[in-house]
């Protein structure tokens, strides 16, 4: 690789061959902002081992599967396999919801999903193709 010419200079806001896309510190004056507000940076803690293992015995490893929903009320819904299981949060209780084991051997839980904007309500989709919602 050659330049007749030499290397060209950086074009743009470069500090060290790094682009500069925003900044909020005030380093470089000629990167100060009027309206710029000083940020504080704040430690925050990151364990190291979990807080809680929950056992998840019969979950399907499929990638397209989505087997895990946290609803904004603090609770998880899981599905395995044929069934699924609601878990709270705040009190560590778990409950059965649904089960289908009555519809044979080769019939799953393919997808469960808490309804955003409606309260308490769950989406379970089924891999015979029906959805259920359950509240």
């Amino acid at each position: 690789l050659s330049f007749a010419n030499g290397v060209q200079a950086p074009k743009g806001n470069t500090i060290h061959d790094i682009d500069i896309l925003h900044s909020s510190s005030s380093f470089d004056s000629s990167f100060h902002r009027d309206d710029d507000r000083s940020t504080k940076l704040v430690n925050r803690h990151i364990p190291s081992s979990p807080s809680r293992v929950l056992d998840a015995p019969d979950m399907m490893d499929d990638y397209y599967l989505n087997l895990l929903s946290w609803s904004s009320t603090n609770i998880l819904a899981v599905a395995l396999s044929q069934r699924v299981y609601l878990w709270y949060a705040e009190t560590g209780r778990i409950e059965e919801l649904c089960n289908f084991e009555d519809r044979g051997t080769d019939v799953n839980v393919s997808s469960v999903s808490w309804v955003q904007e409606g309260g308490g309500y769950l989406a379970v989709g089924t891999s015979w193709g029906k959805t259920l919602l359950w509240d």
